[in-house]
């Protein structure tokens, strides 16, 4: 009678290919959620910016939006970004009777992956290197 079944060389060769196939496979998932989490974020950013912007032409300010007052989120009546509440991103509002600043810290999973900020000027910077300096190519958010 003849025993079936795998031998340790067979199993060994099924344990490398899946080895290579995940050191490839893992690193490109990840570079696609983060693209779409920052996409996400992109998406918050704006309708915060239209809830300011219907905030300031009711009321011609822009202070009032965040009531926690400067380095606070955006008050929740005036936008809920999802990203916040995934805990992916902390966004901070800035704001002034006439302009205001957003900016979105990353957090969670998605820490070191490049802070986003947004202005009532509509200027857009993903700071990719978290360095504070806007280094060639930083100056919108695109991917680079």
């Amino acid at each position: 009678m003849k025993a079936s079944g795998f031998t340790l060389i067979e199993l060994m060769i099924a344990v490398a290919i899946f080895a290579v196939v995940s050191s490839i496979a893992i690193p490109l998932y990840t570079q696609y959620s983060e693209r779409g989490f920052r996409t996400e974020l992109t998406a918050d950013l704006m309708n915060c910016a239209q809830a300011m912007e219907r905030f300031n032409a009711i009321n011609f300010t822009y202070v009032g939006t965040n009531t926690g007052g400067d380095d606070t989120p955006p008050d929740v009546g005036v936008c809920n970004p999802s990203s916040v509440q995934a805990g992916r991103y902390a966004i901070t509002a800035v704001t002034t009777a006439n302009t205001f600043v957003l900016t979105a810290e990353p957090a969670g999973s998605m820490t070191d992956t490049g802070h986003l900020t947004l202005s009532q000027t509509g200027a857009r910077i993903w700071d990719e290197n978290n360095n504070n300096v806007d280094d060639a190519g930083e100056s919108d958010w695109h991917e680079g």
